[in-house]
């Protein structure tokens, strides 16, 4: 028995990737079910390693934090399991943002930097604790709302510059007129 993933989710992790942007799956299922998906979706490169609860129980912190910058699948993991792997990201100054739609899923993405509830099948103990419910339940959704939001920040970007650009030659007039003025009473 599988849930396959949703055909638009590969594109979606491609398009992440190619952003600069790094997507763990952490799940519950079996090792083999969850590298199956993985392998499915992009996320398993051959020769890549699904980690288990277990194997991070078994790690220290110390361990967890110089593993986690390469770790991209993690099986039957508890909610311990996925505080520890956001607490880690977070030590390595990554900022992370969490998805879920379970009650398992609300202490994790409440310790991300932004929890992302799934609106449809998610239960209400998880929307209220996120930060951000997405009514689609698609990751696609984030990915589009990064691109997005990059956008805007470029554009935002670009407006400062232009109005310091036309604006410094004023400042510079008033900034001389000023200096002139001050120099006035020595003047004889």
């Amino acid at each position: 028995m599988i849930d396959p993933a949703r055909p638009e989710v590969k594109v979606a992790v491609e398009t992440a990737k190619k952003a600069g942007l790094r997507c763990i799956m952490i799940t519950g299922d079996y090792k083999d079910t969850a590298a199956a998906i993985a392998g499915q979706i992009g996320m398993l490169t051959e020769g890549g390693s699904v980690v288990s609860g277990a194997d991070i129980n078994a790690m220290s912190d110390d361990q967890l934090d110089s593993m986690v910058l390469h770790l991209n699948t993690c099986a039957r993991s508890s909610p311990e399991h996925k505080m520890r792997i956001v607490d880690s990201l977070r030590r390595r100054y990554q900022v992370v943002a969490m998805t879920g739609d379970g009650v398992n899923d609300a202490p994790a993405l409440k310790r991300a930097d932004i929890g992302v509830a799934m609106g449809i099948t998610g239960t209400d103990v998880t929307k209220q604790t996120a930060d951000m419910v997405l009514t689609n339940d698609n990751f696609a959704s984030i990915v589009s709302a990064i691109e997005e939001g990059r956008i805007i920040y470029s554009n935002i970007r670009k407006f400062v510059f232009y109005l310091i650009s036309c604006n410094i030659g004023e400042i510079l007039i008033i900034f001389l007129q000023c200096w002139l003025d001050c120099l006035r009473p020595y003047r004889r």
